[in-house]
């Protein structure tokens, strides 16, 4: 598992240099596109990762396979990230760098965790409500587990609201544990 701290040291100062030059949105692609570009050629992405390969020779493919599709400061980004032998980490700094995007963009994530399967209109609304009530636009997105019997868990940020039957049930078996019989 790769360490997300690394990641994130890595995309915060991308992300301060796009928020200089005003390009958040168009190094979010770029990032992406890179991404998308490793993940689906064939062995690109086991050749990146080799260790044996030599940071040059990875950079002469990188600088071939990106040169003229992404800006000159990305590509550099790129280059300087095998040569600190980080790029294994490029997917996870691509994604830490579209969080602080977002934020930039005053979008919060949140995911719904039901029991069932909840209408597209329900989720819409509800989405709608809490970035009425937040302040941001909440992107919701909804998760099922069968092990919640019913209700609903909903997750923000580090906040999670919990109204699910599973947990009132072992709520209610710890209530039943402490009660004194007389």
């Amino acid at each position: 598992m790769l360490n997300k701290s690394v990641a994130r040291r890595y995309a915060e100062a991308f992300f301060s240099i796009a928020r200089e030059t005003n390009k958040i949105d168009e190094f979010q692609q770029e990032l992406e596109k890179i991404v998308s570009a490793i993940n689906e050629t064939d062995s690109l992405k086991e050749y990146f990762a080799h260790l044996l390969i030599p940071a040059k020779a990875k950079k002469e493919v990188a600088t071939k396979i990106f040169g003229g599709q992404i800006s000159q400061l990305t590509l550099n980004f790129f280059l300087m990230i095998i040569d600190k032998r980080r790029e294994n980490y490029i997917a996870v700094i691509a994604e830490e760098y579209k969080d602080m995007a977002d934020e930039s963009r005053n979008i919060t994530k949140a995911e719904l965790i039901t029991a069932v399967e909840v209408a597209d209109e329900d989720i819409k609304s509800l989405a709608e409500k809490l970035s009425a009530s937040m302040g941001k636009t909440v992107q919701l997105k909804l998760k099922v587990d069968q092990s919640l019997i019913g209700g609903l868990k909903l997750k923000i940020g580090d906040k999670i609201i919990d109204g699910t039957v599973a947990k009132r049930l072992q709520m209610l078996k710890d209530q039943l544990k402490q009660a004194k019989i007389s």
